[in-house]
């Protein structure tokens, strides 16, 4: 028991965030250091939609784990803080167990995503992605929504409510890949974001097959009953 409470205290970072946070956050930076020692662990692992359709699915989940590249400092600094930030209170909101699902099962559904539209758009097919920022920004995005009336204070300076945040990180996302002009490396965040936004309101398929079986009825019984007629009759002579 011991060695289980040292262990929790190690993740929480001295109980200052959720132990599941603080082992996301551990998770991506010891991955990213070994993916820096060992550059075919990231080749290995990156998104490429031309491996996944070719039986590589272990692909769909564990390019959120790598950064890599000359910024990986700094993609780590930030990635960390908005998990050690917003994640906290995700985690808080949603339970440890229900968090880590839905980032991981939200990075999963942008990298099937992806896929799906690289059978259609060719530069997708042979894409390479890595790292966690699409994944984050969908926590962003979920974070935004819950606490719409929050503020927080953006790059440290500016204070703004999670809803403008909202739109800024969506915004934000779709200015870089207009100005960057390089549509098809953004489709991931993207579709990330967009996801979160549905399973924010409450979106789900569960949710979908059940709308669209009650149209199907609603279909059915109206067929079933076209043949029907009201008949009008006037009110017998007693009613007043």
């Amino acid at each position: 028991m011991r060695a289980a409470r040292s262990i929790g205290d190690v993740l929480s970072f001295g109980g200052r965030v959720p132990p599941t946070v603080g082992g996301l956050i551990s998770a991506v930076v010891v991955a990213s250091l070994l993916g820096a020692l060992a550059p075919p662990l990231v080749a290995e692992s990156a998104l490429v939609p031309d491996h996944v359709w070719s039986g590589q699915v272990w692909r769909l989940v564990t390019w959120i784990f790598f950064e890599s590249g000359p910024g990986t400092p700094l993609n780590l600094l930030f990635v960390g803080l908005t998990l050690y930030w917003l994640g906290r209170d995700l985690c808080y909101a949603w339970g440890p167990r229900r968090f880590l699902l839905t980032y991981i099962g939200i990075a999963v559904a942008a990298s099937v995503v992806t896929c799906l539209l690289a059978t259609v758009w060719p530069p997708l097919m042979r894409g390479i992605w890595t790292g966690s920022w699409p994944a984050t920004t969908a926590l962003v995005v979920a974070w935004a929504m819950i606490f719409p009336e929050r503020q927080i204070l953006l790059m440290l300076a500016l204070p703004i409510t999670g809803r403008t945040l909202l739109w800024i990180t969506v915004g934000g996302t779709v200015l870089y890949a207009i100005f960057g002009r390089d549509y098809a490396y953004f489709v991931p965040h993207l579709s990330a974001q967009l996801l979160m936004i549905g399973y924010a309101r409450g979106w789900s398929l569960r949710g979908l097959w059940q709308s669209l079986r009650i149209k199907q009825y609603e279909r059915r019984a109206r067929r079933r009953a076209s043949h029907l007629k009201v008949v009008k009759k006037d009110p017998p002579n007693w009613m007043n």
